[in-house]
């Protein structure tokens, strides 16, 4: 499974907001918030704010999953963001990681289904108790998005 290893040397801020997601319908929930978010022009809101001031590879659209990358409640929540270091508009809500070993994988979906059941039990990292980051790249970006699973050394 194609991965790399990425370490960030500061918090991450992520402005946005987040809305909850039962656990067993989030593949088929949360592209309607994306859908829903492109028609209330809430996703042109967060397209406006990012990509301004890179500090890392994780630019783009940001979406949060839970509060740990094990989601093992019946529903968690699914914060739509960017990262961003500027004023937070009064509509939108504030989510700090602090973090530093990231285990990125391309392709979300293909991600998401290989990362429990072949990379984790194979490789010498094990999760950490924040969220993964969905995080989708602007167009024309290769590859068009990434899984960001915050890891530790086992």
């Amino acid at each position: 499974m194609e991965y790399r290893i990425e370490s960030l040397d500061f918090d991450l801020k992520v402005i946005g907001k987040g809305k909850v997601v039962k656990t067993s319908r989030a593949f088929k929930t949360i592209p309607t918030l994306w859908s829903s978010a492109k028609k209330e022009g809430f996703l042109q809101q967060l397209i406006d704010l990012s990509w301004e001031e890179p500090k890392c590879t994780l630019e783009g659209l940001l979406g949060v999953c839970g509060k740990e990358a094990a989601i093992m409640d019946n529903e968690f929540t699914y914060f739509m963001g960017v990262r961003y270091d500027g004023e937070v508009p009064s509509e939108m809500e504030t989510f700090s990681i602090t973090h530093s070993t990231w285990a990125v994988f391309p392709g979300i979906s293909n991600a998401w289904q290989q990362l429990y059941t072949e990379w984790l039990p194979n490789s010498e990292y094990q999760l950490a108790n924040i969220p993964c980051i969905e995080c989708y790249y602007p167009p024309k970006h290769k590859p068009r998005n990434e899984l960001w699973v915050p890891v530790i050394h086992k």
